[in-house]
């Protein structure tokens, strides 16, 4: 895999600045509190699951996406 959880990426089809929040062999968590701690992964067959950056605290929308969707920053 080319790109690691937490890494900060581009989405070519948006423009939108995005960061990695899971692999399809990393998973990821997503915590809402601290008795619940998730398991997230991409959907679909995707290679990564990414979440649009909104501010350096603040995530927003996720979505599923494959490796040459997406470039380093």
């Amino acid at each position: 895999m080319k790109f690691k959880i937490n890494q900060e990426v581009r989405e070519l089809k948006t423009g939108k600045r995005s960061v990695i929040i899971a692999t399809k062999k990393e998973r990821g968590t997503e915590t809402h509190d601290h008795t619940d701690n998730r398991e997230i992964f991409p959907e679909n067959f995707k290679d990564y699951l990414i979440a649009e950056k909104i501010s350096e605290r603040e995530l927003g929308e996720k979505s599923s996406v494959d490796e040459h969707e997406l470039f380093e920053l």
